[in-house]
C-alpha cells in the first residue's frame, strides 16, 4: 500500500474516530435533551431580549405614574431648626436701656420730669423686647408646616402628559409581547436550522460509509484480481471526497448549536441532543399545500407590534398638546399651615409654639419665552410625523412578509411534495449502480455519480422540510394563528 493510501486511511479512521467520540459525548449523562418547546420556554424566561422587554415596560410604567401625580393633589410636611450665630439685629435686641421705674411717692412734679426724660428710649426699649421674642433676635428657631397644593389649569398639559404616558405604557407593554413573538420565532428558526444541520452530517456520513464499503469492495476485488489499480484508485478518490463534506457540515452543526444555545443562554459547549422530530416524515402532513393562510394579512395587520406602533403615534400626539400648553396660563391653589416657636433654651414648650395659617392662589402666564414654545410645538408635530410614517412602513412591510411567508409556504410544500418521491428514486438508482458494480456491467463512476445523487436529493428533501416549517413558523409570528403549533404539538415532541 503507496504513502498516500496510508495518509487517506489515517484521515479518514480518525475522522470516524471523532464522529464516535461526539456521538459518544451526545449520549452521555451530561447531555442536555431538549425540545423545542424547552427551548422557548427557556428564552422567554431567561432570554435577555425579554429581559430588555420587561425593563422597557416598566420604565414606561413608572413614566405613567409619574405623568398621572400632576393631577392629584400635593401634600408635603417639613420641619426645621436654625441657630442663629450672629444677627444684624443682636444689638437692637441687647441696647443698654434700663426699663423706666416710677416713683409712686415722689412728686407730681418729679414724677412729670422722669417721664419726659424715659420718653425718648421708650421706642428702642418696645423693638428690643419685640426683637427677643422673633427670628430677628431669637437664637433658636423652630418651624414645623403643612403644605397643601392643586394644580387646575396648566394649558392642557396634564391632561395630554398622562395621556401621552398612558399609550406610550400601552405602546410598551405590546412591545413585550411582539418581542415575545419574535424570541419564540427566532428560537424556532434557529431549532429548524440545527435540527437540518444535524441531518446534514448524518447525510454525510452516510455518504462516507457508502464511500468506505465501497472502497472495503473494490479492495476485495483488487487482491483477487478483479478490480484494477485505477477501479482501486477510483474508489480511493470518491472516499477521499466524503471527507471535507463530513468536516464541513459537522462545522456548520457547530455553528447552528452555538446560535441555538445563545438564544436559550445555555452554557457555552454544553452538549446538546434535540429531541423534537420536526423535519422527520410523521411531522409533515399527508399534503403539505393544504395550509389554510385565509386573511393573514388582516389578522398581521392587527399583530401586536402594529398595535404598538400605534400607540407610539397616539402617544407622539398627546405631547403635541404638552408643548402647546406653554401658550396657556397655569392656575393652581395652595394652603399653608405652620406652627414656629422662638425658645430661649434649645427645645421649645408647648407654650412657646405659634400658629400660621395661609391660602392662596397662583396665575402664571408666559407671555414671551423667546420662541421656545414654539419650536417644541413643531417639534412635537414633526415627532408624531415621523411615528405615522414609521406605522405605515411597518404595515406595507408586513403586508409584504405575510405574501413572502405564503409564497415560501406554497414552493416549500411542492417542493417537499417532488423531493420526497425523488429521494426514493434516488436511493433505488444508487442501489442499482451497486449493484451492476457488482456484476461487472457498470463502473465506480456511475456509482459515484449515483450516490452524489443520492446524498443531493436527501439533502434537497431535507432543505424542503425545514424552509416549510419556517414559512409556517413566520406566518404564525405574523399573524398569531397557529399554523406552526397545529404541526409541532407539545404532546409529542421527544423521539
Amino acid at each position: 500500500m503507496t504513502k498516500k493510501r496510508i495518509a487517506a486511511a489515517g484521515l479518514c479512521c480518525a475522522l470516524l474516530l471523532a464522529v464516535g467520540w461526539h456521538r459518544a459525548s451526545a449520549s452521555g449523562e451530561d447531555t442536555l435533551r431538549l425540545t423545542l418547546a424547552d427551548c422557548v420556554r427557556t428564552a422567554l424566561e431567561q432570554g435577555e431580549e425579554m429581559r430588555h422587554a420587561e425593563a422597557v415596560y416598566e420604565s414606561a410604567r413608572a413614566v405613567y405614574l409619574q405623568a398621572r401625580s400632576t393631577a392629584l393633589p400635593q401634600l408635603s410636611l417639613s420641619t426645621n431648626y436654625t441657630r442663629q450665630i450672629e444677627s444684624v439685629f443682636r444689638k437692637s435686641a441687647d441696647v443698654d436701656i434700663e426699663a423706666f421705674e416710677a416713683d409712686t411717692l415722689a412728686p407730681i412734679e418729679d414724677r412729670v420730669r422722669e417721664l419726659e426724660k424715659a420718653l425718648p428710649t421708650s421706642g428702642l426699649l418696645g423693638l428690643a423686647g419685640l426683637f427677643s421674642n422673633t427670628s430677628f433676635g431669637s437664637e433658636n428657631t423652630w418651624t414645623a408646616g403643612l403644605n397643601l397644593s392643586q394644580k387646575l389649569l396648566e394649558g392642557g398639559s396634564i391632561w395630554n402628559s398622562i395621556s401621552a404616558a398612558k399609550h406610550a405604557m400601552r405602546a410598551a407593554e405590546l412591545i413585550r409581547v411582539d418581542r415575545a413573538e419574535e424570541t419564540t420565532l427566532q428560537v424556532r428558526v434557529a431549532y429548524l436550522a440545527a435540527l437540518l444541520a444535524d441531518r446534514g452530517v448524518r447525510i454525510a456520513e452516510l455518504a462516507l460509509e457508502q464511500a468506505e464499503s465501497q472502497l472495503e469492495r473494490v479492495r476485495l476485488r483488487h487482491d483477487v484480481g478483479e478490480a484494477s489499480e485505477f477501479e482501486l484508485l477510483q474508489a480511493e478518490v470518491q472516499r477521499d471526497n466524503e471527507v471535507p463534506v463530513v468536516m464541513r457540515t459537522r462545522a456548520a452543526r457547530d455553528l447552528a448549536y452555538l446560535e441555538l444555545a445563545r438564544l436559550v443562554n445555555l452554557p457555552s459547549g454544553s452538549p446538546i441532543q434535540l429531541v423534537t422530530p420536526i423535519l422527520e416524515d410523521a411531522a409533515v402532513p399527508a399534503e403539505p399545500a393544504a395550509v389554510d393562510t385565509a386573511g393573514l394579512v388582516d389578522l398581521a395587520l392587527e399583530a401586536a407590534g402594529i398595535d404598538a406602533l400605534d400607540s407610539v403615534a397616539r402617544a407622539r400626539k398627546s405631547a403635541v398638546g404638552v408643548a402647546a400648553s406653554g401658550k396657556w396660563p397655569s392656575l393652581s391653589l395652595f394652603a399653608d399651615y405652620s406652627e414656629q416657636a422662638f425658645p430661649s433654651d434649645l427645645f421649645p414648650k408647648s407654650d412657646d409654639w405659634q400658629k400660621n395659617v395661609s391660602a392662596g392662589a397662583v396665575l402664571q402666564w408666559s407671555l414671551f419665552d423667546g420662541f421656545r414654545t414654539r419650536g417644541a410645538i413643531q417639534q412635537a408635530k414633526a415627532e408624531h410625523l415621523q411615528a405615522q410614517y414609521t406605522l405605515q412602513q411597518t404595515r406595507e412591510l408586513v403586508r409584504e412578509g405575510v405574501r413572502q411567508s405564503q409564497w415560501d409556504l406554497m414552493r416549500a410544500a411542492a417542493d417537499l411534495h417532488s423531493r420526497s418521491r425523488t429521494v426514493e428514486l434516488a436511493r433505488r438508482a444508487y442501489d442499482l449502480a451497486s449493484l451492476r458494480y457488482e456484476e461487472g456491467a457498470s463502473d465506480l463512476l456511475e456509482v459515484a455519480s449515483a450516490r452524489i445523487a443520492f446524498q443531493l436529493a436527501q439533502s434537497n428533501e431535507a432543505r424542503a422540510r425545514h424552509d416549510y416549517f419556517v414559512a409556517l413558523a413566520q406566518l404564525e409570528r405574523y399573524s398569531g394563528r397557529p399554523l406552526f403549533t397545529a404541526l409541532v404539538p407539545e404532546g409529542v415532541e421527544e423521539r
